[in-house]
């Protein structure tokens, strides 16, 4: 036809290149890369070179490769699965494989199964299947190598999707380290630590030493409780100036006259005088 001239864009991927056609005897204007038409569903013929979409693989019922190499019948032809090694088709259930357009794309059966690494077959012992992909790799092969088969599920390097950012290890920076079996990618591990990890103040207080820590006053001591006046020393000089005063002494009687400071003082071994004795008088006084 005249516009097979012009590039095709494929009717999965949207880009141009198509190159393989439906072959519907009605007629159809799609267009498909060959990865693509097994991703999508189409059914491909090896013998005839014939190609039918999904819309038309009801008319791959009566083509002579249009069986499953296991139950040998058409079955379900929506079912069909296209082995890109040997050409022939299988039922995904009679496989016990379910099929996604992941495992549609580039699939190889059992018999046909390489090594995606070193693209050897044999050493099925030793041979791990993507969950996602169905495709085959050696433990031997991997980097780093893995000892023995892992009990559970498992998926290649290509496979993996992260659960938080849904980045694939192909678009992410060649610093960022993916763990095998971890849901998550390197960044967004850190990014999980980071808002899991308690928060931790920039500038911890720092606590006095005991000697220098500051008692506060309880509930019944008011602040500004008024402090004693500092009491004052005796006037008269130091202590060490004041005469001691002797506890057994008869204090002084208060109504007496203090002592004439210009009269000479009495000598104490000298006899008191009588008080009922006369005083001379003066004028006798040579």
């Amino acid at each position: 036809a005249p516009g097979h001239l012009y590039p095709q864009k494929c009717e999965r991927c949207g880009r141009v290149g198509a190159t393989i056609p439906c072959r519907a005897a009605a007629g159809c204007s799609r267009f498909y890369h060959f990865p693509c038409a097994a991703a999508s569903g189409c059914f491909q013929s090896m013998k005839t070179l014939r190609l039918l979409c999904p819309e038309h693989v009801a008319e791959a019922v009566d083509m002579e490769d249009a069986r499953c190499s296991v139950c040998n019948g058409p079955g379900d032809l929506q079912d069909l699965v296209f082995c890109t090694g040997c050409g022939q088709h299988f039922h995904g259930a009679c496989l016990d494989i379910s099929l996604t357009p992941c495992k549609r794309s580039g699939w190889q059966c059992p018999e046909c199964k390489v090594c995606q690494t070193c693209r050897q077959r044999g050493q099925d012992s030793a041979m791990l299947v993507c969950e996602a992909c169905d495709k085959g790799y050696h433990t031997f092969c991997m980097e780093p190598a893995i000892q023995g088969l892992p009990s559970g599920s498992w998926k290649c390097k290509n496979c993996w999707v992260c659960s938080d950012c849904g980045r694939r290890p192909v678009g992410l920076d060649s610093n960022c380290q993916w763990s095998p079996g971890s849901a998550v990618c390197g960044d967004c591990q850190q990014r999980r630590a980071t808002a899991d990890a308690p928060t931790v103040p920039e500038h911890t207080p720092q606590l006095d030493p005991p000697s220098q820590t500051l008692e506060s006053p309880g509930p019944s001591e008011p602040m500004d409780t008024p402090m004693p006046p500092p009491e004052l020393e005796p006037v008269g000089g130091d202590e060490e100036t004041q005469p001691l005063v002797d506890p057994t002494e008869t204090p002084p009687d208060p109504t007496e006259k203090p002592p004439d400071p210009m009269e000479t003082p009495r000598d104490p071994t000298e006899t008191p005088p009588d008080p009922t004795e006369t005083p001379p008088d003066p004028k006798e006084l040579p």
